[in-house]
């Protein structure tokens, strides 16, 4: 029996370890070690084996404090993992209104040496790409806030963050209310003082804490884990998990193979100056860490942020559907789940993805809805009132059933062939998935078979180049035949392109050259290979008529068909690389370069 006592002690243990009154524990700093030691002890008192705090270096980043000074008014902000700070005399300036930030809007206000109060109005255009356009204008500082209706932060009074993916060219930020962002606007023209106190230490080192559970023979093991680190009080996302974990070390399995449990750090944020900043601790475990399980381990289940009164929801992929599909139905009728369940994809927001493609057979559970992402996701209301204990504690009876019937082997029966239908969803039919069986097998799909789009979405490998070549081919026959407007609307679907109505050339150039797999600090997207696409800026521009571009003409076709040309040979190298994993081939697993650690 699962104790919900126990689970709301761990919650609210982890709640207690903060840099800021309103929370924080953030990898590599004193606040996460804190965490690490009481887990590490948790597992020892659980009985566990060869428990270890494991090192994970990061570039620490550690709240302390942020406000805005305005009109005899000092409003309580926040910030981004990785933003740098003010230093303790903070930012004095004039404040500047400059909407949702893209350089149409910027292109009618001067922001040099002012703070910008920045509207996050779309959920596609993120801070980080609107500082890093104001950091090249000359902007001191940023002010952040979500408006009614925009994409995060639309509870009442909500104050958010998120991981910064922050660009080195752009200056300071914080984060407000929507409700004080109102009044904070009302200043504008005026000098207003923002002040981020958040110091950042390259190189520190964080853990991932790792226990052992014997079996009655030794083995490849099942692991299960959750992320200790966290934004404000973190208790559902995700001390929750962690309390999943922790209990069922204690919930008297006997395995036959051994189980590891698992926390790990860096989930939110852990690297700076990075496209891929987030699940970076997981990632470094795989590939870093224990190196052995992306070969071996039988089955991986990650718990998110569980305990919400909401669906049980299971992100699977085809290989271990039906099985959880009918684990859920039975846990379903023992009334374990009052609010039902639905299975749905693997995401690149959790870190069961890097585990996936580095070829281990695994699946994330969590209460998330889109709903809680839009309002309370990341925001000071993350605390233990929003955890249902009892429901918590019938999600942690479902998770043992999964450790004790993978344990069993049902992981082990993977379904190939729903991955082939998959597959020809996505238009890539093949047949020599039909009699493919074995853990080996899957390897080699998982390694070959996951990859991103533009946009950090798990797609498969060729759906972003596929989709960049009909964009090509459609705006290169719109230019034969003289609509320039199609052939624009096309050309902005390529790849990163959309982005070149809100970012400068230089914005864009910075912003492109920092992904895809060859990019500094590619850390787990260099798993998946995006494709990024080409650069189409001068193209774009001198189609859109903006002042000081090319007007179109024969080099206008040259170069889109010239892209078109190299975006075909890279779709004809990703379809290769898939249909030489789908017959069995095991690409190596990617070794961490230096540039993805930090210093």
């Amino acid at each position: 029996m699962i104790s919900r006592d126990y689970l709301r002690f761990v919650v609210e243990r982890l709640e207690s370890f903060a840099s800021h009154p309103l929370g924080f524990r953030v990898a590599g700093t004193p606040e996460e070690r804190a965490a690490t030691a009481f887990i590490a002890g948790e597992m020892r008192d659980a009985g566990l084996t060869d428990v270890r705090e494991e090192p994970v270096p990061v570039d620490a980043w550690r709240f302390e404090e942020a406000y805005v000074e305005a009109g005899g008014q000092k409003y309580e902000c926040a910030s981004f993992g990785g933003v740098p700070e003010t230093g303790a005399a903070g930012i004095t300036a004039e404040l500047v209104l400059v909407g949702r930030g893209g350089r149409r809007e910027l292109d009618r206000v001067d922001v040099a040496g002012k703070v910008a109060l920045v509207e996050w109005q779309r959920q596609r255009l993120w801070p980080y790409h609107v500082g890093l356009e104001l950091g090249l204008r000359g902007a001191a500082a940023l002010v952040i806030t979500s408006p009614e209706g925009g994409p995060y932060y639309q509870a009442p009074q909500a104050l958010g963050t998120f991981d910064g993916i922050w660009h080195e060219q752009a200056p300071p930020c914080v984060t407000i209310r929507k409700e004080d962002a109102a009044r904070l606007a009302a200043q504008e023209g005026e000098s207003v003082r923002v002040v981020l106190k958040a110091p950042l230490t390259r190189g520190a080192e964080a853990a991932n804490v790792v226990g052992t559970l014997p079996g009655r023979r030794e083995g490849p093991p099942v692991i299960v884990a959750g992320h200790h680190d966290g934004w404000f009080r973190a208790a559902f996302d995700d001390a929750s998990a962690v309390a999943i974990t922790l209990a069922l070390a204690r919930a008297g399995l006997e395995p036959e193979l051994p189980i590891v449990f698992v926390s790990h750090t860096a989930e939110e944020y852990g690297v700076a100056n990075s496209s891929y900043d987030w699940c970076y601790g997981a990632w470094y475990q795989v590939v870093a860490e224990h190196r052995e399980w992306a070969d071996e381990a039988r089955f991986y289940l990650n718990i998110e942020g569980s305990g919400s009164t909401d669906p049980f929801v299971l992100d699977v992929p085809p290989e271990l559907a039906a099985w959880s599909r009918r684990l859920c139905r039975r846990a379903e009728a023992d009334g374990l789940l009052p609010h039902g369940f639905r299975l749905a994809a693997p995401t690149t927001w959790t870190e069961v993805w890097p585990f996936l493609a580095a070829g281990i057979p695994g699946i994330n559970v969590s209460t998330f809805t889109s709903d809680f992402e839009r309002t309370e996701y990341h925001t000071q209301y993350d605390t233990t009132e929003m955890v249902d204990y009892d429901y918590l504690a019938s999600l942690a009876e479902i998770c043992r059933r999964f450790l004790v019937e993978a344990d069993e082997g049902a992981a082990d029966a993977l379904d190939f062939r729903a991955r082939a239908r998959h597959l020809r969803k996505a238009g890539f039919a093949t047949d020599r998935l039909d009699d493919a069986k074995g853990r080996e097998r899957f390897t080699s799909i998982g390694r070959g078979l996951h990859g991103l789009d533009a946009r950090e979405a798990a797609r498969y490998p060729h759906e972003q180049t596929a989709a960049d070549v009909r964009q090509l081919e459609g705006a290169l026959a719109a230019l034969r035949r003289g609509d320039e407007g199609a052939a624009g609307r096309a050309l902005a679907r390529v790849g990163l392109n959309w982005l070149c109505a809100d970012l400068g050339e230089e914005a864009f150039r910075i912003e492109r050259g920092r992904r895809g797999r060859d990019a500094p600090r590619a850390c787990w997207a260099a798993l998946g290979d995006p494709d990024v696409g080409p650069d189409l800026w001068q193209e774009l521009a001198s189609l859109r008529g903006e002042r000081g571009s090319r007007s179109p003409g024969k080099w206008l076709e040259e170069s889109v068909a010239r892209h078109l040309g190299n975006s075909r040979r890279e779709l004809e190298r990703r379809l290769s690389r898939m249909e030489e994993a789908v017959r069995g081939r095991i690409f190596p697993l990617p070794e961490p370069r230096k540039d993805d650690l930090p210093a």
